[in-house]
């Protein structure tokens, strides 16, 4: 479970959590701690994000339905709300500086691998 910039063949992260109705609990606790590094937390379906309540800044990749990223947020700053293009139909969230890290920018297809 990963996710991978395929545009610059860069790993953005080795660790991969998805959000379900089971996730109540973990996502409590990402909110207090943050997103730790070398993890993503994938949101599918997703337009937009509130990072209301978080404690730390995120980096946010939205992207379309080929995995290209079409909106980008870098250090997302907590209590507030990243509203993505209607062409998003998911957001990678991640560590503060991971997208920088990767090389990742507006246009890059990223592979969102869950399994």
């Amino acid at each position: 479970m990963s996710v991978r910039n395929k545009t610059r063949g860069t790993m953005i992260a080795r660790h991969l959590m998805t959000l379900n109705s089971n996730s109540y609990e973990a996502l409590r606790a990402l909110s207090r701690t943050g997103i730790p590094r070398n993890c993503a937390l994938w949101i599918a379906p997703c337009r937009a994000i509130y990072t209301i309540g978080m404690k730390k800044s995120v980096d946010i990749a939205f992207l379309n339905r080929h995995g290209r990223v079409v909106t980008l947020f870098r250090n997302f700053p907590p209590d507030c709300l990243a509203d993505s293009s209607n062409r998003a139909v998911s957001a990678v969230e991640l560590a503060p500086d991971a997208l920088n890290e990767s090389g990742t920018g507006v246009g890059d297809t990223l592979e969102v691998d869950p399994a």
